[in-house]
């Protein structure tokens, strides 16, 4: 066959699948040819450029903008949500909930134990946003103590409810998430039923958080369950940008506490980064420098988070 013919015949081909919505197997029989051979010339048509196919971006899709933060900081995927530039507060963690419902219900996998950070709002509004997913996971195990007076009460509701929507078992953990010292840390970690949590935390294969920054949340703030001011000096002599679980770490991602002097009763970051899947849920442009420690840091495979935020984060 002379190119010239090849050339007629892969245009007739790319006509009537592209422009007159014929299936493969019909344009097959109607030209006597074979459906591979039918296929194999759709695919030459793309590369030698007798088809060209262009993607449509809506104005408010950042298929751009997430492909530069992925790249940039090695992820597997970034999700930007559309929010005014002005907005702040519960608009942004409203629709940052939407995407991350939209998310986990495409992406959970059957037999899946998913580790939830149970204090973050964010988190919270995913939850009601969720639909029943016919998609069964393993469990849902809570990977922060409790905050406050009604912490307990609070994370379990939100737990139990994540785990109702996954038709699976919930873990709970019985514990607030700071404790007054480390010793009391250490007791409270030795209970039987506390371990028994902390022990399945290097089991989870998908990790949902929060990041909180250095200015706590109205829920930290008040809750009789945050740092003193020593502390929270101590956090901002050594770097502190921000927390994932309560656990502190300075802008390059590095933690500011050892073990040896960090209260918190949760899943630990170095625990984190040996998770296969760490979703993110975060934004709001006072919250991008602790954002972008998590991600230097290696603690997230997939960021959910608003457009103006990203966009500081791509340009930080």
């Amino acid at each position: 066959m002379t190119r010239q013919n090849e050339l007629r015949l892969m245009v007739k081909i790319a006509t009537l699948y592209h422009n007159e919505g014929m299936k493969q197997t019909e344009i097959a029989s109607t030209l006597n040819l074979s459906q591979s051979f039918v296929s194999r010339a759709l695919n030459r048509s793309v590369k030698e450029g007798i088809v060209k196919i262009s993607v449509v971006q809506p104005p408010n899709v950042f298929s751009e903008l997430e492909r530069g933060i992925e790249q940039r900081y090695g992820l597997q995927q970034a999700i930007i949500v559309d929010v005014p530039e002005d907005e702040e507060g519960g608009a942004v963690r409203q629709a940052i909930g939407a995407a991350a419902a939209h998310y986990l219900e495409t992406r959970l996998r059957p037999h899946e134990l998913v580790g939830v950070s149970s204090w973050s709002s964010t988190i919270k509004a995913m939850v009601s946003e969720l639909h029943p997913l016919t998609v069964q996971a393993a469990g849902v195990i809570q990977l922060l103590g409790g905050v406050g007076v009604n912490g307990n009460a609070q994370a379990t509701m939100l737990t139990q409810g994540l785990a109702d929507m996954l038709s699976c078992k919930a873990w709970l953990l019985p514990a607030q998430s700071l404790e007054g010292s480390v010793d009391s840390r250490d007791l409270l970690e030795a209970d039987s039923d506390v371990r028994q949590v902390l022990e399945k935390f290097n089991d989870v294969t998908l990790a949902l958080v929060g990041i909180g920054d250095m200015e706590p949340s109205q829920l930290l703030r008040y809750s009789g369950n945050y740092y003193d001011k020593s502390m929270l000096d101590r956090l901002a002599a050594r770097g502190a940008v921000g927390d994932i679980c309560l656990h502190y770490y300075d802008a390059a991602g590095q933690p500011v506490l050892q073990t040896s002097e960090d209260p918190a009763v949760g899943i630990k970051l170095e625990q984190l980064k040996h998770c296969p899947h760490v979703v993110a849920l975060a934004g709001g442009r006072q919250k991008a420098a602790a954002i972008q420690g998590a991600l230097q840091g290696g603690y997230l495979n997939v960021l959910i988070t608003d457009y103006p935020t990203a966009r500081l984060l791509i340009a930080g």
